[in-house]
């Protein structure tokens, strides 16, 4: 895990509070040893904070259940298998269910919820929810999947036989898998990986694209993109949101969708990317396909993000975090259409996050990066995605300025959003616990 000086401070904070006059190698002794369990358990109790809602990331969810739910319940003709990696107390594993239900799935439908944390499981297979927690699921859906048991609201028993809990640790092999020792359709992981070094993240998403059937897809959050996606996995992007796609052969993104794969809307005439495989326009400046030169790809996530401490959090895993944008937080994305300069500085950033799917180089992905901040300097959204490739390259000390110069747009107001990518006031979150990570690791002169 990659954790900011607050988080580690936190972290030294709890340790203490568990050692009980043990000195640190004592208590380590103790956790490993058999007598121990109960104690890794109660630690992990502690370290973690499980407060997450329904519904989380709304336009996500829309965009999930429009563009990828429907068609592959259309294409599989068969119950579905999905998976919630890091599912907490079981709110994402409700979403996911109440959506199945609403998009017609097969009955015999499923969803694994797994998390690091026995209690939060503990809690999670009730599947009851404080109502505060249910705020976003939309009146017809509560009144139609959810029923009053006391103060909480509770699952509908047709729904809750469907879901199934189990203890997983992502650091631990093997994974899970799906009913009948098969791949599953859909892996939901969000809000997890952010916490993540970049050889975690990577193993990681290697491991979790091993458990999808061909075609199946996984959701991470938008905090989570990959500068290069790995061969088994192709980028499908709508106007909203962006997934990945297992594929058993890797395809140039300009070669179209095979038979039965997710396709996105057509684009807007916006000059943006609407999807790996859908109709495109060309850029300005487009990276090229050339061959990656480490053959690795990496995270552009935020370790650190919604960190123990930050009052803005949330958890899925550790803690997650999701504030809504406010409109006065930025320009308008309207100042894109008015301004050329603007506009050909968004579709670059676009194409970036595209030719992560042609594995073009880090090299083009930077290049890029800096002529969309050479048209709008205040693109905060370009900053953050420069200060990562910087950090993925090992210039720790470039990439904290470029996190900070984001972070001064984003406080001054001077950048506007950018589609499918996160609000402002997320990223200026992000921004800042980036920034502060590298503080913690020595990373600033």
């Amino acid at each position: 895990m990659a954790l900011s000086g607050p988080q580690l401070r936190r972290l030294d904070d709890r340790l203490t509070e568990r050692c009980r006059g043990l000195t640190p190698h004592q208590y380590l002794a103790l956790l490993r040893s058999p007598s121990g369990a109960a104690e890794l358990e109660a630690l992990i109790s502690a370290v973690v904070v499980n407060k997450t809602d329904l519904f989380r990331d709304e336009v996500q969810l829309t965009a999930f259940r429009e563009h990828v739910l429907a068609p592959l319940i259309d294409r599989v003709g068969r119950p579905l298998r999905v998976w919630s990696a890091g599912c907490s107390t079981g709110e994402e594993v409700a979403s996911l269910l109440v959506l199945l239900a609403e998009a017609g799935a097969d009955p015999a439908s499923t969803v694994l919820g797994t998390d690091i944390s026995e209690a939060a499981l503990r809690k999670a297979r009730a599947l009851s929810f404080a109502p505060d927690h249910v705020r976003r699921v939309p009146a017809g859906l509560r009144e139609r999947y959810f029923v009053p048991l006391g103060p909480r609201l509770t699952l509908v028993p047709p729904l809750r036989a469907r879901a199934s809990f189990q203890v997983h640790n992502l650091m631990d092999t093997p994974y899970p898998l799906a009913t009948g020792a098969e791949g599953f359709d859909v892996i939901f992981c969000r809000n997890v990986l952010i916490y993540f070094t970049q050889e975690a993240f990577q193993r990681t998403v290697a491991s979790l694209a091993e458990r999808l059937v061909p075609g199946g897809l996984l959701v991470l959050s938008a905090s989570e993109p990959l500068l290069q996606v790995p061969a088994g996995l192709r980028i499908v992007r709508t106007e909203t949101a962006f997934f990945y796609q297992r594929v058993d052969e890797p395809q140039a993104p300009e070669a179209g969708l095979t038979a039965g794969e997710v396709r996105a809307p057509p684009a807007r005439q916006s000059g943006r990317f609407a999807s790996v495989g859908g109709p495109v326009q060309e850029p300005p400046v487009s990276p090229s396909s050339t061959a990656r030169d480490s053959g690795r790809f990496s995270p552009v996530g935020v370790p650190g993000v919604g960190a123990p401490g930050n009052d803005e959090t949330g958890t899925h895993g550790l803690e997650r975090f999701e504030v809504e944008a406010s409109p006065a937080d930025a320009r308008t994305s309207s100042d894109a259409a008015a301004s050329p300069a603007f506009a050909e500085a968004d579709l670059l950033f676009a194409c970036v996050l595209d030719g992560a799917a042609s594995g073009a180089s880090d090299e083009v992905a930077e290049r890029d990066l800096r002529r969309c901040l050479a048209l709008d300097p205040d693109h905060a959204a370009a900053r953050y995605l420069l200060g990562l490739l910087l950090e993925q390259c090992r210039r720790p000390f470039e990439a904290v300025v470029e996190y900070r110069r984001g972070l001064q747009s984003l406080e001054a107001g001077r950048s506007r959003p950018v589609p499918f990518f996160l609000n402002p006031v997320r990223l200026r979150v992000a921004c800042a616990h980036a920034a502060g990570r590298l503080d913690a690791l020595g990373g600033t002169r």
